[in-house]
């Protein structure tokens, strides 16, 4: 397994930990510039992009630390539907 496919597992790991009802899935953005997911939790969907740029000096067991800092899933409930994007700098709002 790659590196790039545990850090994706890491991620979808903490989705399931914080939406733990939630169904999810990936999919890929036009750029190739990051990691995507749509969590769809009830009535609710919710699009998280993280970009490559904040993963790639990144360990496997950091990922969940630094989801957890930025507060992602809080930030994801609080925006709704509004897509959110992970990047060096902490969470901010895009497009999908």
């Amino acid at each position: 397994m790659s590196g790039n496919t545990h850090i994706k597992l890491a991620i979808q790991q903490y989705l399931a930990e914080h939406f733990p009802n939630a169904t999810t899935e990936e999919w890929q953005h036009e750029a190739s510039e990051s990691i995507n997911f749509r969590v769809f939790d009830g009535d609710k969907t919710h699009v998280l992009r993280v970009m490559n740029e904040c993963l790639e000096n990144l360990k496997v067991d950091a990922v969940k630390p630094m989801l957890e800092n930025y507060k992602v899933a809080q930030v994801m409930r609080d925006i709704g539907d509004f897509p959110i994007i992970v990047t060096d700098s902490g969470c901010i709002f895009g497009s999908p």
